[in-house]
């Protein structure tokens, strides 16, 4: 079996627990890939100990290993230090080029900076885009490039020309990308997100009445209340205000509700105070990381999810949430609408405000026994990963074909170095001596080495 050799380059963590769906997208890739492709990761660590910085680590998911070498430690996932990961990442990666470009046959990048560290190598180079690129120039963007907007256009562009294929979560952004790079536009298509059905699925009504006392009991829930939960990120692009906002307005009606927050980030701090300065103290619960097992068992227990964001590609988590069952209230972002119906499993707020989404999620939570269940289902049952994932496989396949061709080569003809050169002069210029089974070894080997040569 000819076998493919991807290597992704992203500050990602798959084993560790870090809010974020793009490290969500990067298990489901490497959990469901087939036998003949291999991966490996050059990403971030959140345990040094188990996954050591500047080493390979051999590492599961599913029931796929992967080797993974961490070039950087980040001891909390949900927070921002005062130099950006992603420079981090880059910086750290060029001083440990060495041990990081060899073995393998594709690049994998999910972002466009690390890709210009390998600009000269011309093995091909696979791309994944997961948000519109003009998202980086709007001002509630928590991505700093927002800030040096020309210069981050120069960026993109080198790394796009030396992309071999590149894809993208939301169909605006494909077309971004290829009306700004007309000339490999073709080189650039739509994929959707999925849904893990192993981990997200919905449980038996006694399972859930038995999770549903457990946490209450745990964390001090009211168990007779409707129970909103939201997964993601506490940052500007989530915008968990908006969210407080809605419920406050929710309890001030009279609404025997509870907020679940799964995650962390930059603006926990603010909504602790907001729930303070508000009088929710024990309606609202800031749950914290959670690994992503734990999460379905959250999302099972619970009535309505919630998505309030500013801006999306296409959510994984309102995926995983609507695979457990749950109907959703979402603001209009991103591909929200692929799954999400009026009327049928959920409600599209009408505006990105308080006004517009207290009412969606009135209507949801109205709604929810006839909304939830088979409705939301049925919605995402076409985001399996067999489905989404198979053309993206096929490309690493094809991707690879050359490089494989010359590993097979090179095997058959045992080459593992160059013969030894046996040189004669003519005329004063030195001539190697070569039979035809030599040079074709010789010049196997020459591309082992990624040597560009003339002969």
């Amino acid at each position: 079996m000819k076998r493919t050799r991807i290597r992704i380059f992203y500050p990602a963590d798959p084993v560790g627990v870090v809010p974020g769906g793009i490290d969500t997208f990067l298990r489901g890739l490497i959990k469901w890939a087939p036998a003949d492709l291999d991966f490996s990761l050059v990403g971030m660590t959140t345990d040094p100990v188990a996954r050591p910085v500047g080493q390979w680590t051999r590492c599961r998911t599913g029931d796929r290993e992967f080797d993974f070498h961490p070039v950087v430690a980040v001891g909390d996932a949900g927070g921002r230090g005062r130099v950006p990961l992603s420079v981090r990442f880059s910086l750290a990666t060029w001083r440990m080029l060495d041990a990081l470009r060899t073995d393998f046959d594709i690049f994998d990048f999910h972002r466009p900076e690390p890709s210009l560290l390998f600009r000269e190598d011309q093995r091909p180079k696979n791309a994944y885009f997961h948000q519109d690129p003009k998202i980086v120039q709007l001002e509630q963007s928590d991505n700093l490039w927002k800030h040096l907007p020309a210069l981050y256009k120069r960026v993109e562009r080198a790394a796009m020309y030396g992309f071999s294929s590149a894809w993208c979560v939301r169909e605006s952004g494909v077309q971004t990308l290829r009306e700004r790079y007309p000339s490999i536009a073709g080189r650039v298509n739509f994929i959707p997100t999925w849904v893990d059905a192993e981990i997200f699925h919905p449980v038996a009504s006694d399972v859930r009445e038995a999770l549903r006392r457990q946490f209450a009991q745990a964390h001090g829930i009211d168990v007779q209340a409707q129970w909103i939960i939201s997964v993601g990120r506490l940052d500007t692009q989530k915008d968990p205000m908006l969210m407080l906002e809605a419920f406050s307005r929710l309890r001030r009606q009279g609404r025997r509700v509870a907020w679940l927050a799964v995650g962390d980030g930059v603006l926990r701090p603010e909504i602790e105070r907001g729930i303070t300065s508000a009088g929710l103290g024990g309606k609202v619960h800031l749950l914290g990381l959670r690994p992503p097992a734990e999460i379905a068992q959250w999302l099972c227990a619970s009535d309505v999810y919630a998505l309030t964001s500013a801006y999306e590609g296409m959510p994984m988590a309102l995926l995983e949430a609507m695979g457990c069952g749950l109907p959703a209230a979402v603001t209009d972002v991103g591909e929200v609408r692929r799954v999400v119906q009026a009327g049928v499993n959920g409600a599209v707020a009408v505006s990105r405000d308080a006004d517009g989404y207290t009412q969606a999620l009135t209507q949801v939570l109205d709604g929810a026994s006839t909304l939830g269940g088979r409705p939301a289902l049925a919605a995402v049952e076409p985001f399996q990963p067999a489905k989404v994932l198979a053309g993206v496989y096929d490309n690493y396949r094809l991707l690879g074909q050359a490089i494989a061709l010359v590993r097979e080569t090179a095997r058959k003809n045992h080459v593992a170095d160059a013969p030894e050169r046996l040189r004669r002069s003519v005329v004063g210029v030195p001539i190697d001596l070569l039979d035809r089974p030599g040079a074709s070894r010789r010049i196997v080997a020459w591309a082992m080495a990624r040597e560009s040569r003339t002969m």
